[in-house]
């Protein structure tokens, strides 16, 4: 067999073409219609670019002294009205109606200190323009709004009867762990509609007061406890007579509580007994303990004997306090009929063994 070699000259020859023709510049193509932008040399500085803004939040600056509803009166009517209404309901489109109490029970004055210190939509901020104070002031002048002298009277009657004995005549909490209402660093964050959840459910020791008083007494109650943290007085705007009820007469109580009386019920009547226990649950337990032993400092433990026998002896001391009150605890006659006193006196007298 002949093998024979080939020769390696045409074919490098026909590689060479194929490599020239490869690079040739293409003829007859037309130019584009849009040139190629120049790029920044990466010597030069392009324009430079802006930081992100980071979110903006609210510094509470809390007041030097109790913000004053009649001092915001004059703040509002000089910075809010003119967009809010002299009256509060709203002049301009989209404006917040602070008598729209759906909408103010779902606030809180945190919420309202924030709105106004750092503005909202096309509302202005107001942190450059007024002081920490006035801002409080404003604030709180716009959430007076919602309420009326009246309502107040109406709570702080409320208040004294059925919640000072455990908060204090003045808000600051007379038992431990019972809230302190002057306090605004406790109260800026709550909304009404928290403190409404509090009161109709309870908590802790605090008692249900769904059963005990009305949606509106609840409210009124509400209203008033935010007195307690800023001073609501307007100018020329008192209760009416209707609103601020006339207290007992000193005379009168004395007369129904002379010492000398006796229970009208028997000690061992079941069914008075029933009734008073029923009635202690709802009325003296948060105080006095479910059993009545004593629940808060100070009470007496109706469970011993001494007690118990100090109570059967002279009925009278005893009802003469539940009728009046004594040191912290409050008067209950005018929210208990006689019977109804009688009747939690015979209950106490019969649980000591």
């Amino acid at each position: 067999m002949v093998i024979r070699r080939l020769s390696l000259s045409p074919l490098l020859a026909l590689v060479s073409a194929l490599a020239l023709t490869a690079c040739a510049q293409p003829g007859g193509l037309p130019e584009g219609p849009t040139p190629i932008p120049t790029l920044i040399p990466v010597t030069e500085v392009g324009g430079a670019i802006e930081p992100t803004s980071s979110p903006s939040f609210t510094i509470l600056s809390f007041p030097a002294r109790p913000p004053s509803a009649a001092q915001g009166q004059r703040i509002y009517a000089s910075d809010c009205a003119q967009c809010h209404g002299p009256d509060g309901t709203g002049a301009i489109p989209a404006a917040r109606n602070f008598r729209d109490l759906d909408y103010v029970r779902g606030e809180s004055p945190a919420n309202f200190y924030a709105a106004v210190t750092e503005g909202r939509g096309e509302m202005p901020a107001f942190k450059d323009r007024l002081s920490s104070d006035e801002l409080w002031d404003a604030i709180f002048y716009v959430w007076r709004l919602s309420t009326s002298a009246d309502i107040l009277a109406a709570g702080q009657n409320i208040y004294n009867q059925n919640c000072a004995v455990c908060h204090g005549s003045d808000g600051s909490g007379e038992v431990l762990g019972s809230a302190d209402f002057t306090n605004l660093r406790e109260m800026d964050g709550l909304a009404p509609r928290d403190l409404y959840l509090t009161v109709t459910q309870g908590r802790g020791s605090m008692p249900s007061w769904q059963a005990r008083l009305t949606q509106d007494e609840r409210w009124a109650v509400i209203d008033f406890l935010r007195t307690f943290t800023y001073d609501p007085t307007l100018p020329g705007e008192q209760p009416s007579a209707s609103a601020t009820p006339t207290p007992t007469s000193v005379t009168t109580l004395v007369a129904a509580c002379a010492s000398n009386q006796v229970n009208p019920f028997a000690w061992d009547d079941a069914e008075v007994i029933q009734a008073g226990q029923e009635l202690f649950q709802t009325q003296c337990a948060t105080c006095h303990g479910l059993d009545a032993s004593g629940g808060l400092p100070n009470t007496p433990d109706f469970t011993s004997k001494e007690v118990s026998a100090e109570l059967r002896a002279g009925p009278g001391r005893r009802f003469c306090i539940l009728t009046e009150g004594e040191g912290a605890m409050p008067a209950f006659g005018g929210s208990l009929s006689v019977e109804e006193r009688w009747q939690l006196l015979t209950y106490l007298g019969s649980l000591a063994p």
